[in-house]
C-alpha cells in the first residue's frame, strides 16, 4: 500500500516543475507575499529575525541532534534526525541545481537584513532542514520536545522571507520536501532498516513517549 507521505513528494515534484516552467517571479502570489512580508519589517523585531535566519538552522539542530544521542531513551530520535538531515542535504542541494531559481533581489527590490547569498533559491535549505527536523520530532517525541522546535522551524522559515533572501515559494518547496523526507526516514526507522546502527548506538527499541 502506498504510504500517504509519498503524496508530499508528488506535491513537491509537481510544484517544482511549475516553478521551473514559469520562474519564481511568475508563481502566483509569490511576489505579492514576498512584498507583504519583506516590505513591512518592524525595526524592534529585526534582530530576532536576523538571529533566527542566521543561526536557527545549524546552531540549533546540530547541537540538538548531538544532545539527543547522549541519553539512551532518546538515541533513536537522534539517529532518525541525523539520517533524515543527511538525506535532506543531498536532495536539497541537488534540487537547487536542478531547478536553478534566482533569489528575489535579482528581480525586485528587497529590504535585505543579511548579506546576499550566492547560491540558488529554490527550495530554501533553511526551511528544508528545520521542517525536516520539526516533523521528525512530532512523529517520534513527546509534546514538550516537539512543540517548541516546531515553533522555531516556523519562525526560521518566515525569517528567510522577512530578511529578503527567499521567495515564499522557496519556503513551501522546502516544507514539502522536508515533510516527505522526515516521514520517509521515520518510517524506515520504524521498519528496522537501520537496526544495525541502532544496535551500535545501543538505542531503545521504541521512540520515547
Amino acid at each position: 500500500m502506498l504510504k500517504k507521505y509519498w503524496f508530499l513528494l508528488l506535491g513537491f515534484i509537481s510544484f517544482s516543475i511549475y516553478v521551473k516552467i514559469v520562474s519564481e517571479y511568475n508563481v502566483i502570489f509569490n511576489v505579492e507575499l514576498f512584498q507583504l512580508i519583506n516590505y513591512h519589517q518592524y525595526a524592534p523585531m529585526n534582530w530576532i529575525m536576523i538571529f533566527f535566519s542566521k543561526y536557527g538552522r545549524e546552531y540549533i539542530w546540530i547541537p540538538l541532534t548531538a544532545i539527543l544521542l547522549i541519553p539512551k531513551k532518546f538515541r533513536k530520535v537522534g539517529l532518525t534526525l541525523a539520517a533524515s538531515f543527511i538525506l535532506a542535504i543531498i536532495l536539497g542541494e541537488a534540487s537547487k541545481y536542478i531547478f536553478a531559481q534566482l533569489r528575489p533581489f535579482y528581480f525586485i527590490h528587497a529590504n535585505l537584513l543579511v548579506p546576499k547569498p550566492t547560491d540558488y533559491s529554490y527550495p530554501s535549505g533553511h526551511a528544508l532542514i528545520v521542517s525536516d527536523g520539526a516533523i521528525v520530532l512530532t512523529a517520534t517525541s513527546p509534546k514538550w520536545l516537539w512543540i517548541p522546535f516546531l515553533i522555531e522551524a516556523i519562525i526560521v522559515s518566515y525569517s528567510r522571507v522577512y530578511v529578503g533572501v527567499h521567495w515564499p515559494a522557496d519556503i513551501l518547496g522546502g516544507w514539502l520536501l522536508g515533510g516527505w523526507i522526515s516521514l520517509f526516514t521515520t518510517d524506515m526507522m520504524k521498519r528496522g532498516l537501520l537496526r544495525p546502527v541502532e544496535k551500535l548506538f545501543r538505542c531503545e527499541t521504541n521512540y520515547p513517549k
